[in-house]
């Protein structure tokens, strides 16, 4: 039978049992706002049982652990939720600065500056021999060359940031890593015994995984210690263990093998590197290199397109024109391999490929008479320099024999054609079929490849005259501008199934359309994190309306199990009284 002191324990147990019961509500009160703080809660059992003939009597309670509230489950999805929300919220806001770039708004970008400088040229073929639109032209040139080398520079300054950002979310997830490992050591040692939860050391931990899960798609695995019970956590990036238990693997940025950006490289415990750039798909960091390496790389082609088609385009027409005064000299822009065959571009170093044909000068005497025009024969098989004295495919000999007593052509030592009149001649050009002159860049009204260094020929810039606006001398000659003035109105891109402007144009939707979407799917996925994340915090979080419900359940308790030891304090007085 149990004892009048045994009633006491029980009293006591009650006390201590609503006395942690109480602590605990009021540590969940104190981090209502910590963030990844989850709820506590004391579990309390009843007390072992006393035994005895009269049957089984309760000794009191007893605090068996005190539990956390967290829900794997939910914290899993949050973090799958969270890596998607993190890259199209990353993809959304650098479209935002892309789009900045293309601002057609009032005439202003590079489509203002096609269409003006196409203006120019149709204002030109009305008046050629008139100074002021000579100028024009040039000036609509340069306004139109800066616009296409401003926008390919400043999508080469967002991928030069976003190449700066790898660099520094491979260090921060570095970091995280280090940490989370040093928590599994920590909360290896703190839960060694079957009932204790390190909770405050999970819920710091839980903080730093939602963090590493919203940088990269990264796998979390729990395994065990050894032939223990206790969870050994492994956090896997591009199926390579960045932490292991207590251990933790490095990442590495770094320019490797003529790389122009940074790759990301996983170092073994070996230090040996293994390239996973391309295994990261999804986080801040996996929209941050499909940025860099993909979509930006596409619209930097695309103005790659846009420029090389119109430096190639209007410098054929231009090269095959004579502007009001002729040459006495001229040099190429481009080099060219004098060996190789002129009809393939990737031999020679030039970006037009040479086709059979031919090209003619007009030679002009010192009196500014018309000697005569000559046309020098091209094949697509040519090569400029001749490699024996019987090769009848060498374009200079062919050229200095036909021209010869007027003009000379040469490979000058940076290994561009250059043509030189013979005494007091001069010559201009009036036709060309062959492409060789705008291949080789003599005549050119453009100079540069691409839309890195697209600019107007130094040689119009420095003469206007020499803007080939005819086909001869004559100044009141337009046909060649009439015919670059066309240009802007012929398919010439994407296998001549669309012009320059309908190019641009889809262009310029496809990044709205892009835009559109990302922000669209950004959005979606926001909301589901933000549905997820309400759910988490109705699981895990701290409800002051329900501590405080709990605040007062636990104060009663404990006034009443003091009221149940005052009560047995009488009884003990009675019993000591009766024995007096």
């Amino acid at each position: 039978m149990p004892t009048i002191f045994d009633a006491l324990n029980i009293g006591v147990s009650g006390i201590f049992v609503n006395k942690a019961a109480i602590n605990t509500t009021g540590n969940n009160v104190a981090n209502v706002n910590t963030p990844g703080y989850s709820r506590e809660r004391v579990d309390i059992l009843p007390s072992m049982p006393m035994y005895s003939y009269a049957g089984v009597f309760g000794t009191g309670a007893k605090i068996d652990q005190i539990i956390s509230t967290r829900d794997e489950l939910i914290d899993r999805r949050v973090r799958a939720s969270n890596q998607e929300m993190s890259y199209y919220n990353k993809l959304n806001s650098s479209m935002d600065e892309i789009q900045s770039i293309f601002n057609e708004e009032n005439g202003v970008g590079l489509k203002g500056a096609m269409d003006q400088f196409f203006n120019a040229w149709h204002a030109l073929s009305l008046n050629p021999d008139l100074e002021t639109a000579r100028q024009q032209v040039i000036e609509k040139g340069l306004t139109l060359s800066k616009a296409i080398k401003d926008a390919n520079a400043s999508l080469n300054q967002i991928k030069t940031n976003l190449d700066d950002q790898v660099s520094s979310t491979v260090t921060e997830i570095n970091s995280l890593s280090k940490r989370i490992a040093q928590l599994n050591y920590e909360i290896k040692k703190a839960e060694l015994g079957d009932k204790d939860h390190a909770n405050t050391l999970r819920d710091q931990r839980s903080v730093l995984l939602e963090k590493l899960s919203s940088i990269a798609d990264v796998t979390i695995l729990e395994g065990s210690y050894n032939n223990q019970t206790k969870p050994e956590m492994t956090v896997l990036l591009g199926g390579m263990p960045l932490v292991s238990g207590k251990d933790y693997n490095e990442l590495t940025a770094e320019k490797l093998n003529g790389s122009e950006y940074y790759r990301v490289y996983f170092v073994e415990p070996s230090n040996a590197k293994v390239d996973i750039t391309s295994r990261i798909k999804n986080g801040s960091l996996g929209a941050i290199l499909n940025l860099r390496d993909k979509i930006i790389s596409e619209y930097k082609n695309n103005i790659d397109e846009i420029a090389k088609t119109l430096i190639q385009e209007i410098n054929k027409i231009h090269s095959s024109g004579a502007g009001l005064t002729p040459y006495s000299q001229i040099e190429g822009i481009y080099a060219a391999d004098p060996n190789a065959a002129l009809s393939i571009p990737n031999a020679t170093g030039l970006d037009i490929a040479v086709k059979t044909g031919s090209f003619k000068l007009k030679v002009i005497d010192e009196n500014n008479n018309e000697v005569g025009v000559f046309t020098i024969p091209v094949n697509e098989d040519d090569h400029l320099q001749a490699q024996d004295p019987s090769d009848e495919h060498s374009l200079i000999e062919r050229f200095n024999n036909i021209m010869q007593g007027y003009a000379q052509m040469s490979i000058s030592p940076a290994g561009k054609v250059q043509i030189k009149a013979i005494g007091n001649y001069k010559f201009a050009f009036t036709y060309d079929s062959s492409n060789l002159l705008a291949a080789t860049g003599i005549n050119t009204f453009f100079t540069g490849h691409n839309s890195s260094d697209i600019d107007v020929n130094r040689i119009v810039q420095n003469d206007p005259s020499k803007i080939a606006a005819g086909k001869t001398l004559n100044p009141g000659d337009s046909s060649n501008a009439q015919t670059i003035a066309q240009v802007q109105l012929n398919k010439v891109m994407v296998n001549n199934t669309q012009t320059i402007d309908e190019y641009y144009n889809a262009f310029l939707g496809s990044i709205g359309s892009t835009k559109q979407r990302f922000d669209e799917i950004y959005k979606a996925k926001e909301a589901v994190y933000q549905q997820l994340k309400t759910t988490q915090q109705s699981l895990e979080g701290v409800s002051l309306d329900e501590e405080a419900a709990n605040l007062i359940k636990f104060q009663r308790a404990y006034q009443a199990n003091a009221k149940f030891i005052s009560v047995v304090d009488d009884m003990t007085q009675t019993l000591i009284n009766m024995v007096r």
